[in-house]
């Protein structure tokens, strides 16, 4: 649970891809100053914006609490600082619902730290990719009881999303990828949307033994855009 007045770092443990399950690595130490600046800058908001939203007239009072001169906040404003970033003071950790953190090459290596952190490693991973519209970019999901994590790869993004699933998780959480059309994932990522509309627009989640289904023949021929007629002809029917 987050402590203004006693939370100095926290330890950041992570499982590492590769990595026998049953030991964990050390990474780097999060201030909660660090924590809060990391989550600024995946939501993709400047000092300014993130200390206008927070009520602070002087955003150079939110960029010297950052820096580490926590009398230039004082405990309220920092309350209204950790909301906007989505934290929850109570619950100690994001606050339930949706998160949408944009990915580009300076943001995707906050991601593992951040979750690491909080303690909100992903127990189910999604991507969802979609054809030309809107946003033609891919979508990983990351959700953990009830937390969902949208992080955003525009097309010409660089990072690797299955490579940034497995740093996350390892083999452990299984990467289910599904494929919508341009209008589904125009609903997907309407900012109204509510967490229980957004769990509708997806696919249940099946606990898989590994074997081929034709539950799972199905997500893999539609994760792949083959439709009905296509796979029909490539099985000669």
């Amino acid at each position: 649970m987050f402590s203004l007045e006693s939370w100095e770092t926290v330890n950041v443990l992570v499982f590492f891809p590769g990595a026998p399950s049953a030991r964990l690595y050390s990474m780097e130490t999060l201030s909660l100053q660090v924590l809060v600046d990391s989550l600024r800058r995946l939501l993709s908001l400047s000092t300014r914006e993130l200390a206008q939203r927070s009520g602070i007239t002087a955003s150079s009072n939110l960029r010297e609490w950052v820096r580490g001169l926590p009398s230039r906040l004082s405990p309220p404003r920092q309350e209204k600082v950790l909301s906007v970033v989505g934290l929850d003071r109570e619950k100690g950790g994001l606050r339930p619902g949706l998160h949408r953190w944009t990915l580009n090459e300076e943001t995707s290596g906050l991601v593992r730290p951040v979750l690491g952190t909080l303690g909100a490693l992903p127990s189910a991973m999604t991507l969802v990719r979609t054809g030309p519209g809107l946003f033609s970019g891919q979508l990983l999901v990351l959700s953990r009881e009830d937390v969902r994590i949208l992080l955003m790869l525009q097309e010409k993004s660089l990072t690797d999303p299955e490579r940034l699933a497995r740093s996350l998780a390892g083999e452990a959480v299984p990467l289910r990828e599904i494929l919508l059309s341009p209008s589904e994932m125009s609903r997907l990522l309407d900012p109204e949307i509510s967490l229980e509309s957004f769990d509708s627009l997806l696919p249940p989640v099946h606990v898989s033994s590994g074997e081929w289904t034709f539950e799972r023949l199905f997500e893999r021929l539609w994760a792949d855009g083959i439709d009905p007629a296509e796979a029909a002809r490539r099985l000669g029917f």
